[in-house]
């Protein structure tokens, strides 16, 4: 028999865990996981020209350097045929040098931080913060961007020490994937902690950030099995596509459940009423809704005459 002490733990911990579940679905989590996936499809090749940009500037008369980076850069990218284009594109980059080179840097360095503007976003409703200026937010979006690509060349070096044991190859994998959760680990506790709208405390974010690094380890891991076991079908560059845009929505659910875990059981922000839809139907100022006919022209309603009678033609 279970001491009454033991049961009010565990009723407490499972209202706990039910009250997370409920945050996880009224926040739209999975839904922000899918913004998540967009800025990272639609950065992530903008993120591989800026950081190499700047290896070949820094490291102009260091070919073999130069050689190294963009090779592993190249791996991101697992369709061959995408990585011959992203190669040639980097051979290009190369070679120019003035007012073209600094435009495309340019290019590459604020499209590349719109991926940071959707982290902002999703953090935004995850602690229940007010939204930053757009010109805030930019600012710190291409802040983040070159933090970014100022430290990845680093982590990149750092990354390679385990080939020198390469011939250990049970102890160089595992040194691989330990260095990989580590940094995993510092790139995201920094985004938990820089980011948010608040001032953010590093006992507060840990939890999160662990949670989030081993679980991309993990998928780093399973991922390439289950991509050669179920998704054999998908060839091509279409199936590029398809695997890659899987990949990004798993690693931006498991970016968006770290940080939950942070605000639910550090921050102890609580779960709203309903979903958000329903929630901020309900928060606005119902007197303010406004409808538009096709000359723009604003007609007035009531929020509570729209949800319980027919809404009536527009002239």
């Amino acid at each position: 028999m279970l001491s009454n002490e033991t049961k009010e733990t565990i009723a407490r911990i499972r209202r706990q865990l039910s009250l997370f579940g409920w945050k996880i679905l009224y926040d739209w989590t999975f839904s922000l996981a899918a913004l998540i996936a967009y800025y990272l499809l639609i950065s992530l090749l903008p993120l591989a020209v800026s950081l190499f940009a700047v290896v070949s500037l820094i490291f102009n008369d260091r070919e073999e350097f130069q050689k190294r980076m963009r090779d592993r850069l190249t791996v991101t990218f697992p369709e061959r045929g995408f990585n011959d284009t992203i190669d040639s594109l980097f051979n290009s980059i190369s070679k120019q040098a003035g007012v073209l080179f600094a435009v495309g840097f340019v290019i590459s360095i604020f499209t590349g931080s719109r991926l940071f503007v959707g982290i902002d976003d999703v953090l935004t409703i995850i602690y229940r913060i007010r939204e930053r200026t757009i010109l805030d937010q930019n600012f710190l979006a291409l802040k983040m961007i070159l933090a970014f690509i100022t430290i990845t060349p680093f982590i990149i070096l750092f990354s390679s020490v385990p080939a020198i044991l390469e011939s250990h190859q049970g102890f160089y994998q595992f040194l691989v994937v330990f260095i990989s959760c580590i940094l995993s680990f510092i790139f995201i506790e920094l985004i938990y902690v820089i980011v948010p709208k608040r001032q953010m405390r590093w006992k507060h974010t840990w939890c999160g950030a662990f949670v989030a690094a081993v679980g991309l380890q993990l998928v780093l891991l399973i991922f390439p099995w289950y991509v050669h076991q179920f998704m054999n079908d998908y060839a091509g560059q279409l199936g590029f596509v398809i695997i890659i845009l899987l990949f990004f929505y798993l690693f931006g659910l498991l970016f968006v459940i770290g940080a939950q875990i942070n605000a639910f059981f550090f921050d102890h922000i609580q779960p709203l009423k309903a979903g958000l839809g329903t929630c901020l139907c309900e928060s606005v100022d119902r007197e303010q809704i406004q409808l538009t006919d096709e000359n723009f022209q604003t007609h007035e309603f009531m929020a509570e005459e729209l949800n319980h009678i027919d809404q009536p033609a527009l002239p």
